[in-house]
């Protein structure tokens, strides 16, 4: 019999706004979302009085093999990506990253990922690559798109190249995802030319960085329906300006966030929520929306990896859950001020998978061993054992290593 679980009295996000209702979730799904559900006697109920649940948070773009610090670079700034590429592979960090076992760095960047708030991350990198890896992280990969690397001199060789990946994805109804533009040279101010002469530019592409491109380019991406996913700290990082994404956003372009990889990104999607707010204020002097920060993380990705219906939240679907305990009024969206000790519980598939001790009975319910650590003073339990994860990747590197962006164990 499948497990059926109750959430009451919670501000669920739904339709634009948080409102006080009821969810309930049988097995892996929601069955039914509504004012004072009545549950069976085999309901497991959980209250959440005063507390807001959202969809998991999708981190748009990562690179997970290479989940490991601490940052390379950053006083330089560099007029490619593949100049700033080079500087990393010729690191000491990577030389010692190039000692971890590659499912090692997986678990790392899926657990980084997970005590942000992220139920589902785009992992960009070749099939063959993430497939050992799908289906045993502690969050979700999305496994069903097509790629390049980039477009352009620069390029690496994955997939069957753009115009064929384009035409796999239209076929199958997937999305094509690649660098486009990372940079601010003459090679990347052409590159939307060259992928729309590919005949690779249209409502299945999900282009990543877009740094230089203005009025005619975000136009062309609009007439064409792609998807844009914005890495603000890593373009910072390595290049020292980033996308003018106000202008995406007031043409109506689908935008996404995505923290990037640990190297030159932030270390964790809170951060990058926290930075884009930052950032967007700095350039013009106007606040980002925490509902527009809030649709960049959960409806606009859906869309763009073409996950099904926008709205998360939909009996039916995926119970993929965030429980935020923020200490703010509880129909205020605030989502760039949240930080670990906000995540009160994370849900992927109707199984709890990270929480606060205030969860242990639902933990036991569902049979899951648990790993107990503290954040800021509050105990939390995690499905799996990030600890022993982080004393193999010490054994691996022959000292006691830490990781901004997992907590101190």
């Amino acid at each position: 019999m499948a497990n059926s679980v109750l959430f009451q009295s919670g501000s669920v996000y739904r339709n634009g706004k948080l409102e006080t209702k009821d969810l309930l979730i049988d097995g892996e799904k929601i069955s039914a979302i509504e004012p004072n559900l009545s549950p069976s006697n085999e309901t497991f109920k959980i209250s959440l009085q005063g507390k807001k649940l959202y969809p998991g948070f999708i981190n748009s773009h990562d690179h997970l093999l290479a989940s490991y610090l601490p940052k390379v670079g950053g006083t330089e700034k560099h007029q490619s990506w593949l100049s700033y590429d080079n500087l990393y592979k010729s690191s000491g960090v990577f030389a010692e990253r190039q000692q971890v076992d590659p499912e090692i760095l997986y678990y790392l960047g899926g657990y980084k990922n997970l005590f942000a708030g992220v139920t589902t991350v785009f992992d960009h990198i070749p099939h063959q690559i993430q497939n050992p890896f799908r289906g045993i992280l502690p969050v979700k990969l999305i496994s069903d798109y097509t790629l390049a690397h980039s477009v352009g001199t620069y390029s690496l060789g994955w997939g069957e190249g753009p115009a064929l990946e384009y035409r796999m994805a239209e076929h199958a109804g997937l999305p094509f995802v690649t660098h486009l533009a990372e940079g601010v040279d003459d090679d990347s101010k052409q590159s939307l030319r060259l992928l729309e002469k590919m005949d690779a530019l249209g409502g299945h592409s999900v282009l990543v960085h877009c740094l230089p491109f203005g009025q005619r380019e975000v136009e062309k991406i609009l007439e064409k329906g792609a998807s844009v996913v914005w890495c603000p700290t890593s373009n910072l990082h390595i290049f020292g300006k980033t996308t003018n994404i106000k202008l995406f956003l007031d043409m109506g372009v689908n935008v996404c966030l995505g923290t990037d990889y640990s190297p030159s990104g932030s270390n964790h999607l809170l951060e990058e929520l926290k930075t884009a707010k930052s950032i967007y204020f700095g350039l013009y002097g106007e606040e980002l929306e925490e509902s527009t920060l809030l649709k960049m993380v959960t409806e606009n990705p859906r869309k763009a990896f073409r996950l099904g219906n926008p709205d998360a939240l939909m009996p039916g679907l995926s119970a993929d859950l965030l429980v935020v305990n923020d200490d703010k009024k509880i129909s205020e969206i605030n989502v760039s001020d949240l930080s670990w000790k906000h995540i009160d519980l994370v849900v992927i598939d109707g199984y709890p998978i990270y929480g606060s001790i205030e969860y242990k009975s639902l933990f036991l319910h569902f049979g899951l061993e648990t790993e107990e650590f503290s954040i800021d003073g509050k105990t939390k339990l995690v499905a799996g054992s990030p600890k022993k994860l982080l004393k193999q990747v010490s054994d691996s590197v022959g000292y006691k290593k830490s990781l901004a962006f997992l907590p101190n164990f």
